[in-house]
């Protein structure tokens, strides 16, 4: 893929560079408020060791609360969305999602900052949609967004992750039968999710065998930046560079377990081998000169 965007001006490059420092110091105060609170208001001093996972899980959960807020999208009288102050990787969600149909599983919904522009499809194209959101502090806000955009006839939150086997179990709770063969999603969306799922590879051929024949994967990850000596074109040295220097800062432990430097992309194709590759792989790459740089696209399943 070559980079879709022009090069950046010397502010939104520095922006790139070091915008991500405010994302970890923003989540590194939440996990430092959480501790003190467990230790000294709970009483529970060993906590932050012996349930660690959980006390991350509530930090990061407050963090991407008050993150993720209100997006930049109103809707007029008619039911029409506007989304013209969208920015940067906001603006790429709003059309893929507009080609969502059948059953759709939306991958981490976190706080459902993605609900207004489920809107138009489940009018239209889309007869059920699941949300495995496994950090459960945030189901609060997602529901409150579901109720509020009208799709509580038709989103379902699922208290799990995106493993295939949690997501079975997940799916047959709630009466859905999940067949090898057949697939059961007509869409899956993935919006900022792939980075933190635990082994990827294996989580993605996970997703990709739940996917029907003809489905498709609408895409929107932040990856590894792109930039390497030999090979690959494209991307930025000091980028890729910072990268590392923010995931050996504990960028996964306090974000959510996000990789900033997962490629995803690879793990995407190698999903569909088994069946010769995909029908279509149209994936575009955008900031590449970035920290924070992206692939978005629709992935379609051979029918």
């Amino acid at each position: 893929m070559e980079d879709v965007d022009p090069p950046p001006s010397f502010s939104e490059y520095i922006s790139g560079l070091f915008g991500p420092a405010v994302l970890l110091a923003w989540s590194f105060k939440h996990y430092a408020i959480v501790v003190s609170e467990t230790i000294f208001r709970r009483g529970q001093l060993l906590a932050p060791i012996l349930r660690s996972s959980q006390v991350r899980d509530e930090a990061f959960g407050r963090f991407w609360i008050e993150f993720a807020g209100p997006q930049d999208v109103t809707i007029n009288d008619e039911g029409v969305l506007d989304i013209s102050k969208l920015r940067a990787s906001g603006a790429l969600i709003p059309p893929l999602l507009k080609k969502a149909r059948g059953v759709v599983l939306d991958i981490g919904p976190g706080t459902g900052t993605q609900m207004p522009f489920f809107i138009e499809p489940a009018a239209k194209n889309v007869s059920a949609i699941y949300g495995p959101e496994p950090c459960v502090g945030l189901h609060g806000e997602l529901r409150k967004r579901i109720i509020a955009h009208g799709l509580e006839s038709k989103y379902h939150i699922l208290s799990t992750g995106a493993e295939k086997q949690q997501l079975v179990d997940a799916l047959q709770r709630e009466g859905v039968q999940v067949n090898d063969e057949e697939g059961v999603f007509d869409t899956i969306v993935c919006i900022r999710v792939l980075c933190s799922v635990p082994d990827p590879e294996q989580t993605i051929a996970g997703l990709y065998s739940l996917l029907r024949p003809g489905g498709q994967m609408l895409i929107v990850e932040h990856v590894a930046n792109p930039y390497s000596l030999f090979g690959r074109k494209g991307g930025d040295f000091f980028s890729k560079v910072m990268q590392t220097v923010y995931m050996a800062l504990g960028w996964r432990y306090y974000v959510g377990d996000c990789h900033l430097n997962r490629d995803t992309e690879t793990y995407l194709r190698k999903a569909a081998e088994k069946d010769g590759g995909w029908k279509s792989f149209e994936l575009e790459r955008r900031f590449a000169k970035s920290t924070l740089p992206y692939i978005s696209g629709v992935l379609t399943k051979k029918g």
